[in-house]
């Protein structure tokens, strides 16, 4: 046996620091603050867990809302997008091959209008398909355009042979299963017989519209002796949903919209002339497009027309809504573990201050009340709308955690502590959500300023043991 001399002490029998043992960091006593405080943190880090699973819901509603968009523009049109009035003639060329062989080449010169105008009264209503609620729109669309045809002949290749009969007068539209009224070219006054043509569409990013773009086209009487301006009118009815572009069909185009959707969402590759809102009666805008800026030849032979309605040569509006509900609970989604943060530090110094001990779990439980707001906040955001559906979540949520927060610290005054701060957190995060530009630089200061606080409450604090003070 060996015998320990008495001037040494059996380490398995060492007092323990006031508060007794040391905590699993080895040099942070089990009751200190300072170990607790650590504790709070990674809780707090946890908790993203069940905020990411909340993300994933968010994302699988938001692809079930394309899905019964995708389903209504179907049915109305889609995304359109109309071209007036061109001019196209076709020919055939003898080319010699390399091999001295001469074949004959078809083509066509594509002339666009010297001026054109276009006027656009856009209607919209809301469809719902489920829950759901898609904008969709009746487009009426007046032409103006003046071509130079001389133009034409000086247009085509060597050797080229013109198919003057075929000669004919062009407009387009991305569907037009969605035409509602008969559409009309009129050619200094005189309506043409309008026949449909369809073409493949290249450059266009639009994921909801057909693969082709159809042509409606009409054949121009006695085209080889037509010389000098001429005149054209045309006019368009149509229906889609969600955005439509107008291209600027000729080398210098003004295009007028009109519409009673009050959040329009302006797209494309050129600035507003003017835009004149109109306080809950919709809105009315107008573009310039001067032939410079449209950066495509007035006139060529085997010119690609579809670059004139490519998605970065239109003029566009969408109508939607500025933010959808789960646009706005993603973004709140980004702030969770800053504001589930927030919510502990305020239980840790709620901990500090009334020297009533609040168990992990007790943390846990009010950080999963913290994840399930988000749930909330979305399946209300849904039916109500996200303004209503924050304040009865937060509402719901900042009285449970407040009440909770009396029972743990056992005094009253400590659930009105909390009520207040608590709402003070949430109306925070619903400022975050407002002030788009301004979040990240509101967010910053709030979380500076709350780290202070906490600096300035705990000042005084042991933190290697919570009642030192209380065994002295």
């Amino acid at each position: 046996m060996v015998s320990v001399p008495d001037n040494q002490s059996d380490p398995t029998n060492s007092p323990s620091p006031a508060g007794g043992g040391f905590g699993p960091l080895g040099s942070l006593p089990k009751n200190s603050f300072g170990l607790k405080l650590l504790l709070v943190c990674a809780l707090a880090l946890i908790m993203a867990i069940p905020a990411l699973f909340v993300f994933g819901v968010v994302y699988d509603r938001s692809s079930r809302a394309d899905d019964a968009t995708q389903d209504v523009m179907e049915i109305y049109g889609g995304e359109q997008t109309a071209m007036g009035p061109i001019i196209l003639l076709p020919y055939t060329e003898l080319v010699t091959t390399e091999d001295k062989v001469n074949v004959r080449k078809e083509g066509e010169v594509v002339l666009y209008p010297e001026t054109g105008s276009v006027l656009a009264n856009v209607s919209t209503e809301v469809k719902k398909s489920g829950i759901h609620e898609i904008p969709v729109y009746s487009a009426v669309l007046e032409f103006e355009a003046s071509f130079l045809t001389d133009r034409l002949k000086d247009a085509l290749p060597l050797n080229a042979t013109p198919d003057w009969r075929n000669a004919r007068l062009v407009v387009s539209i991305s569907d037009s299963r969605a035409v509602r009224e008969a559409t009309t070219i009129a050619l200094s006054g005189t309506p043409l017989t309008i026949e449909p043509e369809s073409t493949q569409r290249r450059g266009i990013n639009n994921r909801y519209n057909q693969s082709s773009v159809t042509r409606l086209s009409g054949k121009i009487p006695d085209a080889e002796n037509i010389s000098g301006p001429m005149n054209v009118t045309a006019r368009m009815a149509f229906s889609g949903a969600s955005r439509i572009a107008l291209s600027p069909f000729a080398r210098s185009t003004d295009i007028q919209l009109k519409s009673d959707w009050n959040d329009p969402k302006f797209e494309g590759g050129f600035q507003r002339k003017s835009y004149i809102p109109t306080e809950g009666e919709g809105f009315s805008a107008e573009w310039s497009v001067p032939y410079e800026a449209r950066g495509i030849p007035g006139v060529g032979y085997n010119l690609d027309v579809q670059q004139v309605i490519a998605s970065s040569n239109t003029i566009a509006v969408r109508f939607v809504d500025n933010a959808t509900p789960y646009q706005s609970v993603q973004r709140a989604l980004k702030y969770a573990i800053m504001f589930i943060g927030f919510v502990f530090l305020a239980y840790f110094l709620f901990e500090v201050t009334s020297r009533q001990k609040a168990h992990p779990a007790q943390y846990v439980l009010v950080g999963l009340a913290q994840a399930v707001f988000y749930l909330l906040l979305l399946a209300l955001a849904e039916q109500f709308g996200f303004d209503l559906a924050f304040f009865v979540a937060a509402l719901m949520t900042v009285g449970m955690t407040s009440a909770y927060a009396m029972t743990v610290f056992k005094s009253q005054t400590y659930g009105l502590r909390a009520l207040g701060i608590f709402t003070s957190v949430y109306a925070l995060m619903y400022m975050l959500m407002r002030l788009e530009d301004y979040a990240l630089l509101v967010g910053a200061f709030a979380s500076f300023a709350a780290i202070g606080f906490t600096m300035y409450m705990t000042r005084h604090i042991n933190w290697y043991n919570m009642y030192e003070s209380e065994d002295r």
